[in-house]
């Protein structure tokens, strides 16, 4: 019951369950509010942005995928030591950044996500390998 409390901030031990229910939910409700772009989770835009890579609509994908990076990071926080940011949208924002030949926005979004919390998974470090390239690429062509 003490990582109950040490998650929601309790100190005391005799807090009933009904009470933690309580505290549960408002968190997960707390969490998901933090992560939602115009009444939908973050994770709910995956498929529309494929679907805009798709039809070469770039431009909009990567509205989209700056608004879900705002929201992942937002997330994040809200967690506090909880969990790192989702790497897929900062990986797919630089992939679009490198396709339109954008390499200092590529390398921005990529120190942006190197400068967050991580979440468990190989996304670390292929996206710190991908910026070490969007680095060479950028000294190569400039701005």
């Amino acid at each position: 019951m003490s990582w109950l409390n040490k998650i929601f901030g309790k100190s005391s031990e005799s807090e009933n369950l009904q009470d933690i229910v309580t505290s549960f939910n408002s968190k997960i409700d707390d969490i998901r509010k933090a992560g939602s772009v115009d009444g939908e989770h973050y994770t709910d835009s995956v498929e529309q942005i494929r679907q805009l890579k798709r039809e070469g609509k770039n431009q909009e994908a990567i509205e989209v995928l700056l608004r879900s990076i705002d929201a992942t990071e937002s997330e994040s926080k809200c967690t506090g030591e909880g969990w790192g940011v989702a790497p897929w949208y900062y990986e797919q924002l630089a992939i679009l950044y490198r396709k339109e030949k954008l390499y200092h926005k590529e390398v921005e979004i990529l120190e942006r996500y190197e400068s967050q919390p991580k979440a468990a998974g190989v996304g670390p470090e292929k996206l710190a390998a991908r910026l070490i390239k969007a680095k060479e690429l950028l000294a190569k062509h400039g701005v």
